[in-house]
């Protein structure tokens, strides 16, 4: 690998792989060499969008090939494990979208199949890299608005046609997986894993979670109120309050431009400068732990990913949400 390029192939060429392949643009030392769709037509015309050298109908072929330091996955939440998982067996990173797989069980075999080949393994939850929640987290850090107590965070959204693969359980349909996993990692980012959880929500008749209330407790006393949902247009805000004052991010607060800090100073909206879709703060953090010869990178780490499946797995359990091929505990 040639310390001044990383070379990336991109595994799918839907809609999140055509964003983070864009944003790859804006991050230096970083090429897209390599891409693989199930279809070669797919294939080639990613590949001449995005000035890809390399085109293949199959994630092994683009594994195989010698021609890939690490890869983006951006299929469907079931394709997620597998893929992955031959990747890293074959010494090859992997950064695989959210969530890395279907169980706490299947993520944390990932983690073991990277250590043992010794490949950087991450999630793409890009939330962590955004620079301004990294800025609104070091204002919890350092106590400007004293030990967080409340945490409330939604990420609701509503189509006319949904895709078809948010309501399919084989292809892990439902607004946990989708959405979910966004007020799921803020409550975990500011409070840490919660010493219990309740779950209410509404399935439809393939036992698809449409929406989701979640409420953790925590034994320091704090609690977090989370919802998600794919049958109304919420407005995607999140906090943390404690007894100082609040931290507030406005709508998309999974990438927002700003935040809004309230202290008994006054209130404060705080500008952190941005630019691109996101996606290319990940790629950079990733790229950096790769070059260092890590396989974990600081600010996606494994132990945050892990649980995070845990408290899917523990929330699907209570609303009754089993995908194919689910293990009779799903606690992982």
């Amino acid at each position: 690998m040639d310390v001044a390029r990383v070379r990336w192939g991109i595994v799918a060429t839907g809609n999140i792989s055509t964003q983070f392949t864009s944003d790859l643009g804006l991050t230096t030392g970083a090429v897209a060499t390599a891409v693989a769709s199930r279809s070669q037509d797919s294939a080639d015309r990613f590949a001449k969008e995005f000035g890809i050298e390399h085109a293949y109908d199959d994630y092994r072929r683009l594994i195989d090939s010698g021609h890939v330091d690490v890869i983006y996955i951006g299929t469907p939440h079931p394709q997620h494990y597998a893929i992955a998982r031959a990747a890293l067996q074959a010494g090859i990173g992997v950064l695989v979208e959210k969530p890395v797989a279907l169980t706490g069980k299947q993520a944390r075999d990932l983690v073991a199949v990277a250590e043992q080949h010794n490949a950087l393994f991450a999630e793409a939850m890009w939330m962590r890299t955004n620079p301004v929640i990294q800025a609104l987290f070091k204002d919890v850090a350092d106590g400007v608005i004293g030990e967080p107590q409340q945490v409330v965070a939604d990420f609701a959204f509503h189509k006319p046609f949904l895709p078809a693969r948010l309501l399919d359980p084989a292809l892990g349909g439902g607004s946990l997986m989708d959405g979910g996993i966004y007020p799921m990692t803020f409550a975990y980012m500011a409070l840490g894993r919660p010493a219990e959880v309740k779950a209410v929500g509404s399935l439809n008749e393939d036992g698809i979670d449409l929406n989701v209330a979640m409420a953790w407790r925590y034994d320091s006393g704090a609690v977090a109120a989370l919802t998600c949902g794919l049958k109304s247009q919420n407005p995607w805000v999140a906090s943390i309050s404690g007894p100082d004052g609040n931290l507030q991010l406005p709508h998309r607060f999974h990438h927002p431009d700003h935040y809004v800090r309230t202290t008994a100073a006054g209130t404060e909206r705080i500008d952190v400068p941005t630019h691109g879709r996101g996606y290319h703060y990940e790629a950079t953090a990733v790229m950096q732990t790769l070059l260092a010869g890590r396989i974990e990178v600081p600010a996606l780490p494994h132990a945050a990913t892990l649980e995070i499946l845990d408290l899917l797995d523990a929330t699907r359990a209570q609303l009754g949400v089993r995908y194919p091929g689910d293990d009779d505990d799903l606690s992982g």
